[in-house]
């Protein structure tokens, strides 16, 4: 039994030196040969050619400005400023505003076709916005378009605060006159 192991054993290692060898170097050779080996001499190799990796460093700002207090049920705007930074047009610009359910538009699609953006150049959108609920909401604008046949996009935004509107006079004078008592009598 024993001589029958030996004998596997050694033919195992005779299969690994006639076939296995061959195919590694022959797969470490086709690595120098054909895939551009470069060896830098501080035992350090790099292989080029195999992954090329390309960025495009977006040139486009997106400036979002809307009144930081908007009155209940009344329309403000929502004005954009899109601002290529870039040397090279940016083709098919286009515009997207985005509101949460308290804030409505009182007009436009949320999508607004932008164009061509030059480079260095701006250009600006606007919306106009009503406020349904009171609160502080964040409005967001996404801007995108292609810089030499690659999609690109930036964003925006900015918080309002819908208030309640009371007007000057008796009834506004009348409650900050009550505030100010009950601040007076309980100290607060």
């Amino acid at each position: 039994m024993q001589i029958l192991r030996i004998a596997n054993t050694i033919y195992i290692q005779e299969y690994m030196k006639k076939i296995l060898l061959p195919i590694f170097i022959i797969s470490v050779l086709f690595i120098f040969l054909f895939l551009g080996m470069n060896y830098t001499g501080k035992n350090l190799a790099s292989i080029s050619g195999l992954i090329t990796t390309f960025v495009t460093i977006n040139p486009l700002e997106v400036n979002v400005s809307a009144p930081a207090e908007v009155e209940v049920n009344k329309a403000f705007q929502v004005k954009v400023e899109i601002i290529n930074k870039g040397e090279e047009g940016i083709e098919n610009g286009t515009g997207e505003i985005f509101l949460p359910p308290e804030l409505v538009l009182v007009k436009k699609d949320p999508v607004q076709r932008i164009g061509v953006i030059r480079g260095k150049k701006e250009k600006k959108i606007s919306w106009a916005v009503k406020g349904i609920e009171t609160g502080n909401h964040i409005i967001i604008v996404s801007v995108s378009g292609e810089l030499k046949g690659d999609l690109i996009s930036a964003e925006g935004s900015r918080m309002v605060e819908v208030i309640e509107f009371f007007p000057r006079g008796k009834a506004r004078g009348w409650l900050q006159n009550l505030f100010g008592f009950f601040q007076e009598w309980f100290k607060f």
